[in-house]
């Protein structure tokens, strides 16, 4: 009986660990867990497969590789920290009273125009801030509020020091007395002359001359700097003061020698040292001080439009040329309230929240795929919290409300969950590449074949990193993919980004020189380049060649998550079309026609994010890069694309043959949205910082 006790005891306690167990590990399980999810194109969500109406219910389960799981990306090594430019007058001071007239301040300029040379209206503050004074207590606690609620780490205070004093130094003395604005700050010396012309360079009368002085005036300067520099909101970057320098060219070589002075002094103040961030200009080209070759910077940061120019859609796309390398953008451009009567005003004609909230979307994704090193921080500088004199503001708005806050804040929360830090890529990169390796040993489900030029380089629109992007994140794993140049044109950068894209499924197949193709194929219209991929298919890639589907596409476009599934469900078919959105819904949609400027700000809005139909075995709606076809037919009946020259285009000639042979088997397959987009298209025009303003341009369907 003792014996039975016993072992009924032993029975129950294991009955209790395995419950133990199982706890531990359900707990386990539930804490977050964040491998690498990499976004298909810019921004969009994954949806389920369940989220497609009229996809059979019995498609089997898809084993996604680790680095497209939807899981969130989150890294405890890094994060994002967007900061505002604040420019600190709309008040009345003494230099201002001197040079302008008394209680001149820049609401004077803007109040003096209401449109610009587009006919626009220049934006003006909301009535709920007014022509405010920015001196005043509840000025500066208000714009700390709404740069808080919108997500800003902090703020950016222009600060202005000539020939060894300080000027409109107002708001932020204030600030060291009172706590407001009350969010961390760094200071950006704004170190140009002040001209007749606002822009500090040469060819105007000089208001306010500067004169960089010797060791003594550094001196003056890094002790009035003091009182900022311990201040406990002061931002700091591994333990170190962060201090802007506006225009380092500007400076010149005198340059190092002060900030090396500067640092020491930090040191010795006890402040645990200062780093110089000087600001890049030349609009993201090469060119860069002379200085910096034998000096390289502490870090450098993005000054929009100084650097990057006028074209938002293009920054992401800015080369960083610094260890240390802070991004940035502007909210938009108009200096009309500055030149009301010189005809020098630069405007962009084009700003809107919605498509900025696009823009900065792919700009946090680009800053976590290519962070500063761990330990140093990511800041994004945004220009401007409230220049309206420049047209540049976001602060609530007239025209836009708080439409600029509420995107910079929807940004960061959809950034937050879609986009990996370069850390979570690596912990889970080791395992996908695994897993890559296995899915090459396998029979292929798709074979992609990408022709592309320098017009999907990585300062275009429509990126072909964004493409490959979009083949990465495919739900459905199985697929290898070719790319190639169409043309002849240069295209140095091209072998790079498919290396970059780190997926052995992904090659670069050259075209032998002899081969004749265009010089350029701005048009997409040749597939010389295509025909031979064909035809020499099985030994460039047995892989490819063995695929059961073979599918046609170019650079430019982007296929959704979901996209590839297609061939699970249509598997048998020679043919399954894919729901496909491009330029032709655009061209027949009713409410898109006889548009006209005044109209484009109702075309932001998703009502028109249904501009989709299927791709079908039909001259007016088949479209070759969203339909699948038998990749044993396809070759076995010696198809090129370029046979049949008296057909208008290369796809009506193909869909000619396959519709005139019955025996070419078709099945669509159905969703509620689109499974590829090509390029340009409507809803992919405007997550790229642009919105569709009609195809009567012709050469630009889309404005910056």
């Amino acid at each position: 009986m003792a014996f039975q006790s016993i072992r009924y005891f032993y029975r129950f306690a294991i009955l209790i660990v395995l419950l133990l167990s199982a706890s531990i590990y359900y707990f386990r399980e539930s804490i977050p867990y964040h491998p690498l999810s990499l976004s298909y194109f810019q921004h969009n969500t994954p949806l389920p497969p369940h989220a497609y109406p009229g996809s059979p219910q019995d498609v089997k389960h898809i084993q996604t590789l680790s680095s497209t799981s939807p899981a969130n990306g989150n890294s405890w090594s890094y994060s994002i920290k967007p900061l505002a430019y604040i420019f600190p007058q709309y008040y009345p001071f003494e230099d201002n009273d001197r040079i302008h007239g008394i209680n001149f301040t820049e609401w004077d300029n803007v109040k003096k125009v209401t449109h610009n040379g587009f006919g626009l209206e220049t934006i003006r503050p909301h009535e709920s801030i007014g022509f405010y004074n920015g001196l005043a207590f509840e000025t500066r606690q208000r714009q700390a509020k709404y740069l808080r609620d919108s997500g800003f780490y902090g703020v950016v205070f222009h600060h202005y020091w000539f020939a060894g004093r300080p000027v409109m130094d107002h708001i932020i003395k204030a600030m060291l007395e009172d706590g407001e604005p009350d969010i961390p700050f760094m200071l950006s010396w704004a170190n140009e002359p002040w001209s007749a012309k606002w822009d500090g360079e040469g060819g105007g009368q000089v208001l306010l001359a500067q004169d960089y002085e010797m060791y003594e005036g550094w001196r003056k300067h890094f002790d009035w700097l003091l009182p900022f520099f311990r201040h406990p909101k002061y931002i700091r970057s591994e333990g170190k003061i962060q201090f802007v320098v506006y225009n380092p060219t500007h400076i010149g070589f005198i340059g190092p020698q002060m900030f090396a002075a500067w640092r020491q002094w930090a040191i010795e103040e006890g402040l645990g040292g200062l780093d110089i961030i000087e600001t890049r200009w030349s609009e993201g080209s090469a060119s860069r001080p002379t200085q910096w070759d034998e000096h390289p910077p502490d870090a450098i940061n993005e000054f929009a439009p100084h650097a990057g120019g006028r074209d938002i859609a293009t920054f992401s796309a800015i080369k960083r040329i610094a260890r240390v390398y802070h991004r940035g953008t502007l909210a938009c451009w108009d200096t009309t309230p500055r030149h009301s009567t010189d005809g020098q005003a630069v405007c962009l004609p084009t700003c809107h929240p919605k498509t900025w909230q696009h823009h900065i979307i792919e700009m946090f994704r680009k800053i976590k795929s290519d962070p500063n090193p761990i330990g140093s921080e990511n800041f994004f500088f945004v220009n401007a919290l409230n220049e309206w004199g420049e047209g540049n503001s976001i602060e609530p708005s007239a025209q836009f409300g708080d439409g600029y806050g509420v995107a910079m804040k929807t940004a960061l929360e959809i950034t937050e969950k879609e986009h990996s830090w370069l850390d979570v890529s690596c912990d889970t990169g080791k395992a996908r590449d695994a897993e890559i390796k296995l899915l090459l040993n396998q029979t292929s489900d798709v074979c992609v074949l990408v022709r592309t030029s320098p017009d999907n380089a990585e300062d275009k629109i429509f990126k072909l990193s964004a493409m490959l992007r979009s083949l990465k994140a495919q739900m459905s794993p199985e697929w290898r993919a070719l790319v190639y140049q169409a043309d002849r044109s240069e295209y140095s950068t091209l072998k790079r980004t498919i290396v970059q894209a780190l997926d052995a499924r992904v090659r670069h197949v050259k075209i032998p020189q002899d081969i004749k193709l265009p010089d350029s194929d701005v048009n997409k219209t040749s597939y010389l380049a295509t025909d031979w991929v064909i035809q020499n298919l099985t030994d460039l890639d047995p892989g490819c060649a063995s695929a059961k589907y073979i599918l046609i596409t170019h650079g430019s476009h982007a296929y959704e998550p979901q996209a590839f599934d297609a061939v699970l469900y249509g598997e048998g078919a020679d043919v399954i079309g894919l729901n496909v959105e491009s330029k032709k819904q655009i061209l027949s949609h009713p409410e898109l026609q006889n548009t006209s400027w005044a109209d484009r700000c109702a075309r932001l809005e998703d009502r028109f994010s249904s501009l989709h139909s299927l791709s079908t075995l039909s001259s007016d709606q088949f479209q070759l890069p969203a339909s699948f076809i038998n990749t044993t037919r396809f070759l076995h009946e010696h198809h090129t694309l370029t046979s049949h020259h008296s057909k208008p285009s290369v796809t009506d000639a193909l869909i000619e043959f396959i519709t005139s042979s019955t025996s070419w088997s078709y099945k669509p397959f159905r969703a509620s949205k689109a499974h590829v987009h090509i390029n340009p298209a409507y809803s992919t025009c405007l997550k790229t910082g642009n919105f569709w303003i009609g195809w009567e341009l012709r050469v630009r369907t889309f404005e910056i």
